[in-house]
C-alpha cells in the first residue's frame, strides 16, 4: 500500500480531472482529508476506500496492490468486478466468434455481457437445448447464488450475535448504600 497515494492522485488529476475540493465534497469529507490521502500521510478507512473505488471506478485490489501499475487497466474497473473470468471458468461465445491461429489454437473475444460459467454450471449449460433454456439456467444460477449469499449472511450474523457477551442490568443499591458480605461476593 506504499503507492495508494500516487494512485489516488493520478485518478483525481489525470482520469477525473477534478480539483481536490470537488472530490472531497462529492465524497463528503474535508479537503484536508483528501490532501492527507494523496500525500501518503494517512490511509483510507474501509468505508472511505469503498467510496473512493466507486467514485473513481476502480477495484479495491487496484488501489491496495502495489504490484499493479498506477494507470488502471480494464480489469481494474469497479463496475466490472463481477464480470471477471478466472481459471476454470467457461466463456460462452457464438461459434463464429472464434478465430483459429496458425498453430491451431482458438482465440475468442471477451465481449461485454458474455455469460461465463464455472465447471459445474458449464456441465449444466451443455445440456441446454435452446437459448430460452440457457437464459433460464442463468436465472436459476444467479438466484441460487443470491440465496446462498443470504443464507451465509444470516448464519454469520447469528454466529456474531452468539459471540456477544450478555449485558447485565445495573444493580440497584440498597438505600443505605452498603452491600452485605454476600452481595459483595456476588459482585466480585
Amino acid at each position: 500500500m506504499r503507492r495508494i497515494h500516487l494512485k489516488l492522485f493520478y485518478l483525481r488529476t489525470r482520469v477525473r480531472r477534478e480539483p481536490q475540493g470537488v472530490t472531497a465534497k462529492i465524497l463528503g469529507v474535508r479537503p484536508a482529508t483528501m490532501s492527507h490521502l494523496e500525500q501518503g500521510r494517512s490511509l483510507p478507512t474501509l468505508p472511505m476506500l469503498m467510496a473512493l473505488c466507486k467514485h473513481y471506478d476502480v477495484s479495491p485490489t487496484y488501489l491496495l496492490d502495489d504490484s499493479r501499475p498506477i494507470e488502471p487497466q480494464t480489469r481494474d474497473r469497479y463496475t466490472e468486478r463481477n464480470a471477471l473470468l478466472s481459471r476454470g471458468d467457461w466463456l460462452e461465445v457464438p461459434e463464429v466468434a472464434t478465430v483459429k491461429t496458425a498453430d491451431g489454437m482458438l482465440l475468442c473475444p471477451v465481449m461485454s455481457g458474455a455469460r461465463f460459467f464455472d465447471a459445474s454450471a458449464q456441465a449444466q449449460r451443455m445440456t441446454c437445448q435452446s437459448k430460452t433454456d440457457a437464459e433460464r439456467l442463468e436465472q436459476n444460477l444467479v438466484g441460487a447464488e443470491q440465496r446462498r449469499d443470504r443464507e451465509l449472511e444470516e448464519l454469520l450474523s447469528k454466529e456474531l450475535m452468539g459471540q456477544r457477551k450478555p449485558r447485565h442490568g445495573k444493580r440497584v443499591r440498597p438505600v443505605s448504600g452498603r452491600l452485605s458480605a454476600s452481595e459483595l461476593a456476588a459482585e466480585a
